[in-house]
């Protein structure tokens, strides 16, 4: 969870640029597709463990993760969705299946960040539930 925050963290700095000094500052678009990547792929990480503690199958695609974390009541179900599409977006990083619009890049930064602050906060009260301990120690 500490590599979500710290990435969503520094990609809140990188979204208070204009969008004019961040289209045309390579620096600033190159980490803010990098913050994008760690953090999407901490997410997809912490949501295969949950799934294998809670001994269900396991996705072979990314995309379909968040999906079974909201059958299993993890996330709710507009929050999986979301996700997806933040699954996909990953593999564009990753796999650099086309280049990414640095005006979508900084929609991104200035409309979904709060996704990933909600799935943390969904992570931890499922693991709250399911151990018992209290939501401050899951963190």
């Amino acid at each position: 969870m500490r590599v979500i925050a710290n990435s969503v963290n520094a990609l809140r700095e990188l979204g208070e640029a204009p969008l004019e000094t961040f289209a045309s500052t390579f620096f600033l678009h190159a980490a803010a597709k990098r913050g994008f990547q760690m953090a999407i792929q901490s997410a997809l990480d912490i949501g295969a463990i949950l799934l294998s503690e809670a001994s269900t199958d396991i996705p072979t695609e990314y995309r379909d993760i968040f999906p079974k974390l909201a059958e299993i009541g993890v996330l709710p179900e507009a929050l999986a969705e979301r996700l997806v599409a933040m699954a996909k977006f990953r593999n564009v990083l990753v796999h650099l299946y086309l280049e990414i619009e640095v005006e979508r890049l900084y929609q991104y930064l200035q409309h979904n960040l709060g996704d990933f602050d909600e799935f943390a906060q969904h992570v931890a009260n499922y693991l709250a539930r399911v151990t018992g301990l209290d939501e401050d120690a899951t963190r």
